[in-house]
């Protein structure tokens, strides 16, 4: 099942995706934006990955890709979904290039959220973000997420620490 936005349609990773999945983990630029430890990645292991996704109930990994030609723009991610507490994580990583500020992203959040609380019948969706993220910190302010805190000093780059974000948008906020 594909989930429609304005302008995209989260779509499952098809093989045909690795491509721009290596692309993406390999980007400098991303990877400084993000949180957490990142290497180099071979096809080879890009391959090994790919074939190793499950339909585990407590991930949902999606292509973000343009509805006009089915392109890969992009991935969404929502992890650590708790059904008994209604609540789930979101990652969102955009290819550089053109499809960066295009509003593309904040389409992609927009739709994931309104599936999480529509068929998922969660309460809350939460996103972590590098306190210099300017442009994910604007779209998830502009898709309605609150800033609940700060989790000091969480990220560690280019030889420094930085903090981390911590956005969320309840059902009720709607």
């Amino acid at each position: 099942m594909n989930i429609f936005g304005e302008k995209i349609v989260l779509r499952a990773i098809e093989p045909e995706d690795n491509k721009m999945l290596l692309e993406l983990i390999n980007d400098p630029e991303t990877e400084r934006m993000l949180g957490g430890t990142s290497w180099p990645v071979s096809m080879d292991s890009q391959m090994k990955w790919y074939a190793h996704l499950d339909g585990s109930s407590s991930v949902l990994r999606c292509i973000v890709a343009d509805q006009k030609d089915n392109s890969p723009l992009g991935t969404l991610i929502m992890n650590e979904i708790d059904q008994r507490n209604g609540v789930a994580h979101i990652h969102v990583k955009m290819a550089a290039g053109e499809t960066r500020g295009k509003g593309y992203g904040t389409d992609a959040v927009n739709t994931i959220v309104q599936y999480a609380f529509e068929e998922l019948r969660l309460h809350c969706v939460f996103a972590n973000v590098i306190s210099y993220n300017a442009a994910s910190i604007r779209m998830l302010e502009k898709c309605g997420f609150h800033r609940d805190g700060i989790l000091r000093e969480r990220v560690y780059k280019q030889g420094k620490y930085f903090d981390e974000y911590t956005y969320s948008k309840l059902a009720t906020d709607e």
